[in-house]
C-alpha cells in the first residue's frame, strides 16, 4: 500500500500547484531519490508504461529502474553495449534516452572524439529496444561533430570563439507538435552556445542538408538545454554556472518559437537553486518526465558528501568525496505560464 499512498499524496500536490492554491510546506530538506556509490550524475528519465528508467554519466551510461519517482531505484548497469567506434574511450556525459515508437527507443550521448583538442567530444547516438536496452550505437561517425570531415554538421563552427571548432555536449531530443524531431545541445568551451538541428523521423540522423541554429549564446556557461511547449511558447530549461560548484543551478527561458538566437534577449528565470532546495549543493542537470498520475516531473542532481549536500563553498574540481545523487521535484506552471516547484519529494 505505500506506492499508493505515495502517489496520491504526489497527485495532490500536482492539484494543488497546477491550480494555484497552497502549496504544503517542506518538513524537512529534501533527500536525494538514487545515490549509489558513484553517483547518477545528469540523469535523463523518462516514463513508460508507469515505470521511470534513468540514465547518467558515466562509463558506457549507467542506467537505473524506479517503480515511482521516489523509488526505491535499482541500478541496472551500462546501457551502450559497446563504445562507438569513433570514440577514444567509454566515459559518456550527459546522456537523454528518447522513445521514438512502442519497441523503438534513442539514447544519445557525448563521448570523446580522436582528432578533437583533449577534452573535446561530439554527440553520437544509439538504438534499442526497450528502455533499458541495450543499446547499440548507430553505425559510421557521430551524429553531431564540428570540425569532423565525416559528419554532416563539420561546419557547426561558432564565429570568434577561441576555438571555432570547439566539442559538443549534452543532447536533448525533441519532438514538436507538428511530429518533426530536433536535437539541442552545447558547444563547449565559452561563450556558452545552445544549439538545435533537425532529426530525421527515427532520431538517428541529421535530416538531409539541415544545418544547425544558435539558440542562445552567453558569456556564462549555460548548458544542458531541455525544451518543452507549453502555453503557445516553448519553454527551455537549463543548467548555468560551473557544474562542479554548489552555485549551478537550474533555470527556464520563455520564447515564441525556436528560430535562430530566439532565447538571446529573453530573461532568464531561476528555478531550482541552492536556497530554493534549502542547500542541495549544484542542483543542476534536469530533465523532466511524465508523472504516474497527472502533471510531470523534474529530475536533476546535487553533490553529496557522504549522505548530506556537500557544503556551499565545495568545489568538485579539488574537494575529494564528492558525488552527485538524483533527486525530483514536482514541476508545477504558476498561474498557467510559468514553471515553478515548489514541492520535493523524497523516498
Amino acid at each position: 500500500m505505500k506506492p499508493l499512498r505515495r502517489r496520491a499524496t504526489s497527485a495532490a500536490v500536482v492539484l494543488a500547484v497546477c491550480l494555484g492554491g497552497a502549496v504544503p510546506a517542506r518538513a524537512a530538506p529534501p533527500r536525494p531519490v538514487f545515490a549509489p556509490v558513484n553517483g547518477f550524475p545528469d540523469p535523463s528519465v523518462v516514463n513508460n508504461n508507469d515505470q521511470f528508467y534513468g540514465m547518467a554519466t558515466g562509463s558506457n551510461v549507467p542506467s537505473a529502474q524506479g517503480n515511482i519517482a521516489t523509488g526505491p531505484w535499482t541500478g541496472e548497469g551500462p546501457a551502450l553495449n559497446e563504445k562507438p567506434s569513433w570514440a577514444t574511450h567509454s566515459g559518456m556525459w550527459a546522456p537523454d534516452l528518447e522513445r521514438i515508437g512502442p519497441n523503438e527507443w534513442v539514447l544519445y550521448f557525448a563521448a570523446p572524439v580522436a582528432g578533437l583538442d583533449s577534452g573535446q567530444r561530439c554527440i553520437g547516438a544509439a538504438t534499442g529496444t526497450s528502455p533499458l536496452g541495450p543499446f547499440t550505437p548507430v553505425p559510421g561517425g557521430p551524429l553531431v561533430c564540428p570540425g569532423r570531415a565525416d559528419t554532416p554538421t563539420a561546419d557547426d563552427t561558432v564565429p570568434n570563439r577561441p576555438i571555432a571548432t570547439a566539442g559538443v555536449i549534452d543532447p536533448s531530443g525533441f519532438k514538436d507538435n507538428d511530429g518533426a524531431r530536433y536535437l539541442l545541445y552545447k558547444t563547449q568551451q565559452l561563450p556558452s552556445s545552445l544549439r538545435i538541428v533537425r532529426l530525421n523521423a527515427a532520431g538517428t540522423h541529421v535530416l538531409g542538408d539541415a544545418t544547425s541554429r544558435q539558440l542562445l549564446r552567453s558569456d556564462r556557461i549555460v548548458e544542458n538545454p531541455v525544451v518543452v511547449r507549453h502555453g503557445g511558447a516553448y519553454i527551455l530549461f537549463a543548467s548555468r554556472g560551473p557544474y562542479n560548484k554548489c552555485s549551478y543551478e537550474t533555470i527556464w527561458m520563455r520564447a515564441p518559437s525556436l528560430a535562430a538566437n530566439a532565447f538571446n534577449s529573453v530573461a532568464q528565470h531561476p528555478l531550482i537553486t541552492p536556497g530554493s532546495t534549502d542547500g542541495v549543493c549544484g542542483p543542476g542537470g534536469a530533465d523532466i518526465a511524465a508523472a504516474i498520475d497527472t502533471g510531470q516531473r523534474i529530475f536533476f542532481h546535487g553533490w553529496l558528501c557522504g549522505s548530506s549536500p556537500c557544503p556551499s563553498g565545495f568545489d568538485a574540481m579539488s574537494d575529494p568525496g564528492g558525488r552527485r545523487g538524483m533527486y525530483v521535484g514536482v514541476l508545477g506552471w504558476n498561474g498557467g505560464n510559468d514553471p515553478v516547484v515548489n514541492v520535493f519529494l523524497s523516498p
